[in-house]
């Protein structure tokens, strides 16, 4: 899998509503910080010149805490694969996979000293990481907790009730150089801290602007056939209009209606109807200018193309090409095959009148509908 791929199923899975994905997810990016902290803290118990920089018995309490953090995360990505297999209830867990990783997070920064190690800093990544994957609404009681404890701990610690980094023996930071063990134990949770939260918004910048890019898609296409949709062509049709009577070259607007569609509905379905539509997109892109010429829908079965610095001899070769395209291709329904046809009404633009001609053009539309179909009316608007 590409690394491409692998960002793009990571992005599913942010977005999945699944309850259960969100949970595994969740757990699954918390899990790395604890295992670091909890190789940190190994390392101290088995080390005594790095342990004598923590309280008697202290050092062991975190650790046991980290320990049924990290077995509860595990369970948690146990459960959650299990409810998304099998379906269950799975809205108590998000709430069960938040707040206690909030709370020994949130204990293990107190217990190192807040506001000078790099704890604080592992709080808000798993913040954004939670915030992310739930709602406000899921996360509002877990944030409640969290403010509670840290007033808390602040005014206990003010009150002198409770030492500021009760874990150690001496803060961090004391105004000396750092001791080896501080200088070591900082820059791995420093960079454990910085990276994957840099990642992260990086991330989640990504991901928004591919989903604003999606959005203006869907605002500006039609999603049966991938052409522009009315207001996006109509938008065109402005531009080019200013833009051809400030040069004074025509340009040519190609409206299409096809033939007895209602009847292909009745007789063939309405999916059957759709596939008309479908490959009447495809032929009408095949058949202009990428990134010049517009193709939209205006809507139901009535199309338009906008062909600028085009006269009405190339419109009427566009529409020719257009028209044989459509007519030689055959549609199957279960056995069965049907052709369709089109009528097609052409104006060529002068000064940059577009709306009128787009009405001009609807009315040779109209014009060789009267006329028996499946032809061409044409007219200059000068």
């Amino acid at each position: 899998m590409t690394l491409k791929g692998l960002i793009r199923r990571i992005e599913l899975r942010l977005l999945d509503r699944n309850v259960a994905n969100r949970c595994m997810v969740f757990a699954l990016l918390s899990l790395p910080m604890c295992l670091i902290l909890w190789g940190l803290q190994a390392y101290a118990l088995a080390n005594p010149e790095a342990g004598a920089f923590y309280r008697p018995g202290a050092l062991s309490l975190a650790q046991l805490g980290l320990t049924a953090l990290i077995l509860w995360l595990t369970t948690v990505v146990v459960l959650a694969w299990r409810l998304r297999r099998h379906g269950g209830d799975s809205k108590w867990l998000a709430q069960w996979t938040v707040m206690p990783t909030f709370v020994v997070f949130l204990l293990l920064a107190i217990a190192h000293g807040l506001k000078d190690t790099p704890m604080g800093m592992v709080l808000i990544q798993e913040l954004v990481v939670a915030r992310a994957l739930f709602s406000l609404r899921k996360l509002r009681p877990t944030l409640i907790l969290v403010v509670v404890m840290l007033v808390a701990s602040d005014l206990l610690i003010t009150g002198g009730q409770l030492p500021y980094a009760p874990l150690l023996t001496a803060p961090v930071f004391n105004g000396d150089d750092l001791a080896g063990w501080w200088a070591v134990w900082l820059r791995v949770m420093f960079q454990a801290a910085v990276l994957p939260f840099t990642a992260m918004l990086f991330f989640a910048f990504n991901t928004l602007r591919r989903q604003r890019k999606e959005l203006e898609s869907l605002v500006r296409t039609d999603v049966l056939t991938g052409l522009s949709n009315r207001r996006e062509f109509m938008s065109q049709l402005e531009i080019e209009s200013h833009r051809h009577a400030r040069s004074g070259r025509p340009f040519c607007l190609v409206v299409c209606d096809l033939d007895h569609f209602k009847e292909v509905n009745d007789s063939w379905g309405h999916p059957a109807g759709d596939a008309v539509l479908a490959q009447l997109g495809r032929i009408l892109q095949s058949s202009t200018r990428h990134q010049v010429d517009t193709a939209a829908r205006l809507g139901g079965e009535e199309f338009v193309l906008l062909l600028p610095d085009t006269d009405l001899d190339g419109a009427r070769r566009v529409a020719s090409k257009i028209a044989d395209s459509l007519r030689g291709h055959v549609f199957r329904v279960d056995g069965a095959s049907f052709s369709v046809t089109q009528s097609m009404g052409i104006a060529e633009v002068h000064g940059g009148q577009g709306e009128r001609a787009l009405r001009i053009a609807d009315q040779n539309l109209y014009s060789a509908k009267r006329a028996g179909r499946d032809q061409t009316m044409v007219s200059v608007v000068a």
